[in-house]
């Protein structure tokens, strides 16, 4: 990803290098709970969004939760999956497979024009909806439903002025690292950062420095720092309408080739877009 920053930001936080990579993490599980629909509860912030498909692995209960399954969201570590669990487990893995996307089929159809009983096109608008949801992301900064990122930076401030982050909003973030000259990885402690999370447009998430905290010294020469960050809503109604509409406008472009949903996607994304600055 390339990083640009809103121009109201940048008096407010200070624009570094960054690389932002996409990642899927697998998730260490605790527990679960012997329930019907059981509850797994993570070890880290999950990331996923209720209708999400994961793959869980190597949590041994009865009957198995291993597989693929939808899960429902009940908190920030804390998912729920479709089984009636009598013996309840511990350890193990949960990996999103598929992401659950801002429109549903149906919805898409509504935006493109075709009829509910049309389903010539059926097959493609998941492809569709998922590129309008990248595009919109990318125009924007802003990451709709829950994503997992790697940031990587070159150098960060050694006073407490703030950090703008790539994406936005970032409700948790999973660790801070640095990589040292020896290319050994040391995970801070969370006593030595703090977040802003915010999501106000056009302000920038933020890291800071802690008041007591300190970055480390010794770093390799390039892309020494990497932030596992977790951006986006957690649930599709928290998304800001004007968005999910962007996403549809597109749908609508990509279908009917009809300029005028191209103006209404730049009249829906202008409170949000990024302004490059040299």
């Amino acid at each position: 990803m390339s990083v640009s920053y809103p121009r109201a930001n940048w008096a407010r936080a200070v624009a570094l290098h960054a690389v932002a990579v996409r990642v899927t993490p697998a998730v260490t599980i605790v527990a679960s709970s012997i329930a019907s629909p059981t509850v797994l509860e993570t070890l880290t912030p999950h990331g996923l969004v209720s209708g999400d498909t994961v793959a869980i692995a190597g949590h041994a209960t009865t009957p198995p939760v291993d597989g693929s399954r939808v899960v429902s969201v009940i908190d920030a570590t804390h998912v729920s999956v479709p089984v009636a669990v009598t013996i309840a487990g511990a350890g193990g893995t949960i990996t999103r497979e598929l992401a659950v996307e801002p429109l549903t089929v149906a919805q898409a159809k509504v935006y493109a024009r075709l009829s509910a009983t049309d389903t010539s096109l059926d097959t493609v608008l998941p492809g569709f909806v998922k590129t309008a949801r990248a595009k919109v992301q990318q125009d924007t900064g802003i990451v709709l439903l829950l994503e997992t990122y790697d940031v990587y930076f070159d150098a960060l401030p050694h006073d407490r002025t703030p950090i703008a982050l790539p994406w936005r909003p970032v409700p948790s973030i999973t660790s801070v690292a640095s990589i040292d000259a020896a290319g050994v990885t040391q995970t801070l402690a969370v006593s030595n950062y703090e977040l802003d999370p915010s999501s106000e447009t056009p302000i920038a998430a933020r890291l800071a420095l802690s008041t007591v905290g300190a970055w480390p010294s010794d770093l390799r020469p390039f892309r020494p720092y990497v932030l596992r960050i977790v951006a986006g809503w957690s649930s599709i109604a928290l998304i800001p309408a004007p968005l999910v509409d962007a996403v549809g406008f597109l749908i609508d472009y990509t279908v009917n080739k009809d300029a005028m949903a191209l103006e209404l996607y730049e009249s829906a994304i202008a409170p949000y877009r990024l302004v490059c600055v040299a």
